[in-house]
């Protein structure tokens, strides 16, 4: 229901660290609230719902703002009214101790006349645990944890904490958000923030919100904003991300984008500066004595640090924005992704090739370009080199690239290029995505008869960062082991086919990992001798597109957000039993070539008698379209041809060919191996 004021996100990874010079603060600190704290809001006179657990009386959020950083207040009170309410005794608070402070003011219960002092007989227990080792991740972060003895019922809890953050030694200039509740949760809410007054700290809020009130108190200036049982925010049905940001309050101290681009480029220049006897410089020598081709320098130095330094983030004493020193990543052989981007690109450096890191969202980050100039908006930051005249995304956090020909930009909207000079925003332009991410291939020999089983073959082919983590499982087990994981793999995925012979392979070259099966099983036919059979091909249909219809009470003018990127194909062959006796085989399957909605829907398909055959694949292209195009969906819905493609057993008695105009007999279809090669024919050529 409440969050804080928003610390900065850490470069490859989720958590907050800073540098720091004072001794890191490993313990719970008890004091009462400083003296520029004011008292809660009032709460809420308005009815409690019936059946709530709870009755949140008052969230209170104050941020002052110092020349040595900032301090973060936060206060609840909250009446307990169910069973299922009392896990709010379950307390937990998080920090980093690089440059971070806990301090616990108050931990109360009201029951009836009297208050029962929690911290009189119990404190906070502080353990360190690093919540993303799974993830390669080393944050340093501590907890406390404190479970209230006693919790009753009807008791009211009140909280109150105070986070100090102290200012760090990068430059880095203050900045947070607070953000009231979108739900319709009734209680009283306040945000107030105090800053020094002429320092230049920023201040919006969404336009959800009132403006808030100001008071100039001198020396500081007050900003303070408070709602009182507040209704639910109405977010448009499938509208993109940045629609969804609402009742947020932003502040920030940097004047424009290029003055965050300035403050964070002066630590990666620092840490990739090398030596005259850097060990960098020789890998660098190697590369160029091997070639002379400025793409192929590029492409060894990006294997070389994707292949030779683990991914390791790194956020302990000051690890966010601060990248390791390009020697000591070389000596340790880990890094994140900082590290990463100035190792790779004090090689490109030593190469003649021009290159900058870039700050990017893994998330996307659609809205970037509607908020305050903060860093806090990106949590990744990957190299954009020059190749002739052509810029190349690099991102050594991937693994497994091979050829600059295949590498796309990053999956974010926007990037902030890191320069002494300092640079603006930068929309990066979305690509139609030119492979597959998944391929289904499936033969199946029915030929044998309606009675008999079929013989299967069916590959799947991989494509994506997530292909090195199965292909690491599948090479860590031995060869039996393999198969078995296989076996009840696609047992999940056909569990009509008994596997045979399972089969795996790592394509290096291509990125791309292909998973077989071949066996027997049923085959599915509707009908029977006397009506005749039909058989559905495996993935031979479209589902329709959604018809993007909002409520009345939702704006009509909003886009919409596609399922970007996404491309996927399915290619099903099917050699039929000999038809029974007065009958013969039709197929039908009508071939697709249309763009609706921002996504490209493609199907050929023939049948020569013996065998159909199918291709099909959907392509969502942009990442949104407008309302005007979406408006468009509903009226070609009825009209969209979702029907599965089937053979099926036709009368003699009729004449001419029964199966349906426009099935395609002259495409090229490509070999079954094809579906897991570098070219796979998923497209219209």
């Amino acid at each position: 229901m409440w969050r804080g004021t928003a610390p900065i996100v850490a470069l490859c990874g989720t958590t907050v660290v800073h540098g720091a010079d004072r001794a890191p603060v490993r313990v719970v600190r008890y004091a009462p609230a400083p003296a520029w704290v004011i008292a809660a809001p009032k709460g809420s006179d308005a009815p409690t719902p019936p059946g709530a657990p709870l009755r949140l009386i008052s969230a209170d959020q104050q941020v002052r703002v110092t020349d040595r950083g900032q301090e973060e207040y936060q206060a609840t009170k909250l009446a307990l009214l169910t069973p299922e309410a009392l896990a709010a005794g379950n307390l937990t608070m998080t920090w980093s101790p690089a440059n971070e402070e806990m301090i616990v003011h108050r931990l109360a219960i009201m029951r009836d006349d009297q208050t029962i002092d929690v911290l009189a007989t119990q404190k906070f227990t502080v353990i360190q645990r690093e919540n993303n080792l799974e993830q390669s991740a080393l944050d340093g972060n501590l907890t406390a944890t404190l479970q209230i003895a006693g919790l009753q019922v009807g008791d009211v809890l009140e909280f109150a904490i105070t986070t100090v953050r102290r200012q760090t030694s990068l430059g880095e200039r203050p900045q947070g958000f607070m953000q009231f509740p979108v739900a319709g949760v009734r209680g009283a809410y306040r945000v107030r923030l105090i800053a020094p007054t002429g320092a230049g700290i920023a201040f919006r809020a969404s336009p959800d919100l009132p403006q808030p009130v100001v008071r100039d108190m001198g020396l500081e200036t007050e900003r303070q904003l408070t709602l009182s049982d507040p209704a639910s925010v109405t977010i448009p049905d499938g509208a993109p991300l940045r629609y969804s940001i609402a009742r947020l309050m932003q502040f920030s101290g940097y004047s424009d984008w290029p003055a965050v681009s300035r403050t964070f480029s002066a630590p990666f220049v620092r840490a990739g500066t090398l030596g005259t006897t850097s060990p960098v410089k020789a890998e660098a020598a190697k590369i160029a004595a091997a070639t002379n081709d400025p793409a192929q320098r590029a492409m060894a130095a990006l294997q070389l640090v994707q292949d030779r330094i683990r991914y390791v983030y790194v956020g302990l004493d000051g690890g966010n924005y601060q990248p390791a020193n390009v020697d000591e990543t070389w000596r340790r052989r880990f890094g994140d992704c900082k590290a990463k981007t100035v190792l790779l690109i004090a090689l490109l450096h030593e190469l003649g090739i021009a290159s900058e890191p870039v700050l990017v969202a893994s998330k996307g980050g659609d809205g970037t370009d509607e908020r305050l100039p903060t860093p806090a908006v990106f949590d990744h930051v990957v190299v954009r080199a020059t190749i002739g005249a052509a810029s190349v995304w690099l991102d050594g956090t991937r693994l497994g690239d091979r050829s600059l020909t295949g590498l796309e930009p990053p999956p974010s909207r926007w990037g902030l290029p890191l320069r002494a000079s300092g640079a603006a925003l930068e929309r990066i332009a979305p690509i139609v995505p030119r492979l597959p991410s998944r391929i289904q291939a499936v033969e199946v020999d029915a030929s044998a008869g309606f009675d008999k089983p079929g013989k299967y073959r069916i590959q799947v082919t991989l494509r994506g960062d997530e292909i090195f983590g199965m292909r690491a499982q599948l090479a860590g087990l031995a060869p039996a082991d393999a198969d078995k994981a296989l076996v009840a793999y696609w047992r999940q995925q056909y569990p009509v086919v008994e596997a045979t012979h399972t089969s795996w392979r790592f394509d290096e070259a291509n990125r791309l990992l292909v998973l077989g099966v071949e066996g027997e099983g049923k085959v599915d036919w509707d009908g029977d001798a006397t009506e005749g059979h039909t058989h559905y091909l495996f993935g031979a249909g479209f589902p329709p597109p959604d018809e993007m219809k909002r409520p009345k009470d939702q704006p009509q003018d909003v886009p919409w957000a596609n399922e970007y990127p996404s491309f996927t194909c399915y290619a099903t062959t099917i050699k039929v039993p000999a038809a029974g006796k007065g009958f013969r085989w039709s197929f039908s399957s009508d071939p697709m070539d249309r763009r609706l909605g921002g996504i490209s829907y493609w199907r050929i398909s023939s049948f020569d008698g013996v065998t159909a055959r199918m291709v099909k694949s959907r392509r969502v292209e942009v990442p949104e379209i407008s309302a005007k195009e979406a408006a468009a969906i509903p009226n070609a819905v009825p009209k969209f041809d979702n029907n599965k493609s089937y053979v099926w057993e036709v009368s003699n008695k009729g004449r001419g060919d029964a199966a349906k105009a426009g099935v395609d007999t002259s495409s090229r279809f490509g070999a079954f191996s094809d579906f897991a090669g570098a070219h796979p024919p998923c497209q219209k050529p």
